[in-house]
């Protein structure tokens, strides 16, 4: 009700008397002349009902009063009160809207009152408080500024001494309602929006015998007042209606913030509703404005994603990170630079004045950036706002795809490879040997020749180096046709389809002499692979392609380790305890230290992110070594070396457990 304590101060200043009750005719205010004259012993009124206080004709009287008033018509109420019988009076009606509840006001003047204006006087006291409250509802129920003026004119000039002959001019953003009046008798107030002058409202008559009232002058004072406030939040509607306009059109997680400032809107607007035409709107306004503020600096916090507004200058006025502060520079709080970004998104808007999405990458994120632009009353960027969501997961998921895509490729590429080189060289091995056959059969003729042709020359050779060496090249291109096949092999293995069954009759040591074969080109290049196979090793059953998988992920990774200016040195050793199998890759690389031999074997965790790494290779090997039945560790020492160590128990650990997934 506090909202309303203005406008009965009004009513008590022109009246002698002032009633208000709700709909239940619960009495919510009684003024101080009802009181005197019509309680006993200063009996209170505030707080109790109609029915408890009036005699049951006067109460009828209030009860038809309040539902005339309820459908718009004039109501009148005869007051007369228990505690006082011979004392009655009779009330007009009236309503207000408060909070959404509806407030019956019930006024008048005592019967003998000899200092209060004359009968017509007050007449016209009512129809500026009905021109008043007609004003006041029209500004809740246009939607529009026009819409308003157009409907102003009317209203206007029946709160005025002659509405007939009165003439009402109004002029607003360089458009103009009614007529101006022709004489210099008239009376005017300006509309000032956000202290700027916005246009003006003339009242006067034709006639220039017909003199304005002051209290008309007053009148216009306070309509002035209501429509510089209600027209300042219009156009801050507008202005916002804009800004959900422009947010509406991007990515899905702007819905929340959408429904969050569409909330406040509606909220601001239920203020705006309750606004009235005393003195304290304004202070009210202010203090909602306070709260908006707390609010909307919650709704920043609450949004799981980095969110920044920026000014034209790139630095921060607010951020929901508690490590940003209002001031900092955009490029050095959130990125740790010293400049401005190539990419900057405030460079762009304030050149193309559209909202912008890329992604970017800072150090080891994949940001996706969402910036929206910001305009002032010019149509100018006054700054933007933008929102920073973390894609590295994604973007490693594409690449993990990528890579997939690029091995499957491969592996249907190999089988068909594999087929055309073996073809040749099927027929190279076979006439190898016809030729070394056929060579240890010719040598010893040519040697008989040539102890008699001393100066003999083979393929431009003396025959005594061709002699020599001729069939160290048979026998090297043999080795080498050999090992073709073998490393044709390997690769059609190792890019077979795995079924994931761990029924596999596994030798650990076969398997490792066919993956150093493999990978004996990448490794080559920094360093050499050692191999001391312990003998007579039991076999156990597995998934060979997957333990060869194991072996080529921690070979290579060895490799990787070694520095350029190291002489580069790996083994690969096998033996025996107890019941388990024990298979160690040693190397002398770069090491690790302790946090990151912790998170080795975590998924997407990598120390070569910049290489190309993926973080997924040590999780794959620790998941199949698991599966097997065993267990992987690594020791190191940074600047010193790396040792993997596999024990897969000897046996059959895994009998059952894949099979049971067919």
């Amino acid at each position: 009700m506090q909202q309303l304590e203005g406008l009965y101060s009004f009513l008590e200043n022109n009246f002698d008397y002032l009633l208000v009750t709700d709909a239940e005719g619960m009495i919510l205010y009684a003024g101080k002349d009802v009181l005197a004259d019509f309680t006993v012993n200063n009996e209170t009124l505030n707080g109790r009902k109609l029915d408890g206080i009036l005699i049951p004709s006067s109460l009828k009287s209030f009860q038809l009063a309040i539902e005339r008033a309820r459908n718009g018509d004039c109501g009148v109420a005869v007051f007369a009160s228990r505690s006082k019988l011979e004392s009655s009076v009779s009330l007009r009606v009236g309503y207000a809207d408060s909070g959404g509840k509806t407030v019956y006001l019930f006024f008048g003047d005592k019967p003998d009152s000899l200092n209060k204006e004359l009968e017509w006087q007050k007449d016209e006291r009512i129809k500026e408080l009905t021109c008043l409250y007609d004003i006041a509802k029209l500004i809740e129920v246009t939607k529009s500024i026009d819409e308003f003026f157009k409907k102003f004119t009317e209203i206007l000039s029946n709160g005025m001494l002659y509405p007939k002959d009165v003439v009402v001019y109004t002029s607003y953003d360089n458009r103009e309602y009614g007529q101006k009046p022709d004489s210099q008798n008239y009376i005017s107030v300006e509309l000032m929006v956000w202290k700027e002058r916005k246009g003006e409202i003339r009242v006067g008559y034709h006639d220039e015998g017909t003199k304005m009232l002051t209290e008309e002058q007053k009148m216009l004072d306070e309509i002035a007042r209501m429509l510089n406030v209600a027209l300042e939040r219009k156009e801050l509607a507008i202005k916002v209606g804009k800004m959900e306009s422009e947010e509406s059109q991007y990515h899905a997680r702007m819905e929340e913030l959408k429904s969050q400032v569409a909330a406040r809107t509606e909220e601001l607007g239920d203020q705006k509703k309750k606004l009235s035409i005393v003195n304290s709107y304004l202070e009210r306004v202010n203090k909602g404005w306070d709260q908006a503020k707390i609010q909307l600096e919650t709704i920043f916090k609450a949004i799981p994603d980095e969110v920044v507004l920026l000014d034209t200058n790139r630095k921060v006025v607010m951020s929901n990170r508690d490590d940003i502060e209002p001031g900092d520079y955009c490029y050095s709080s959130f990125f740790g630079r010293d400049k401005p970004c190539k990419d900057c998104r405030l460079a762009m808007i304030m050149k193309e004045k559209t909202p912008v999405t890329l992604t970017i990458k800072n150090k080891d994120r994949y940001l996706q950036v969402h910036a929206l632009p910001i305009f002032n009353d010019e149509h100018e960027v006054d700054g933007i706002l933008e929102f920073y969501r973390d894609v590295t997961l994604e973007k490693t998921y594409d690449q993990q795809l990528q890579q997939a895509d690029k091995l499957a490729s491969i592996g249907e590429l190999v089988s068909g490879i594999g087929h055309e080189i073996n073809n040749p060289n099927q027929f190279i091995r076979g006439n190898i040997k016809i030729v070394k056959q056929s060579l240890e059969d010719m040598l010893p003729i040519v040697d008989e020749y040539y102890s008699s042709n001393p100066e003999l020359r083979i393929a431009r050779l003396n025959y005594d180096f061709f002699r020599e060496h001729i069939m160290v090249l048979v026998d090297d291109m043999a080795h080498g046709s050999e090992r073709i096949k073998s490393i044709v092999q390997g690769l059609r293995a190792f890019t077979k389809k795995d079924e994931g069954l761990l029924v596999d009759t596994v030798e650990i040591n076969t398997l490792i002499e066919a993956t150093t074969r493999l990978v004996h080109k990448e490794v080559h290049k920094k360093g050499e692979i050692e191999l001391a196979l312990g003998k007579n090793l039991p076999t156990f059953r597995g998934n060979a392609q997957k333990i060869e998988q194991v072996l080529v992920n921690l070979i290579v990774n060895a490799s990787q380790a070694i520095s350029d200016d190291t002489e580069g040195r790996i083994i690969v050793r096998t033996m025996k305890a107890n019941s388990f199998l024990v298979v160690q890759i040693v190397d002398n690389g770069c090491g690790m230290n302790e946090k990151t031999i912790k998170q080795i074997f975590d998924p997407f965790f990598t120390t070569k992110r910049g290489k190309g790494g993926t973080g997924l290779g040590l999780a794959i090997v620790f998941r199949i070594i698991e599966e097997h039945g065993g267990k992987i560790s690594v020791n190191s020492s940074p600047g010193v070396g790396t040792t993997f160590t596999i024990k897969i128990p000897v046996g059959s650990p895994g009998d059952g457990k894949k099979e049971a997934r067919r």
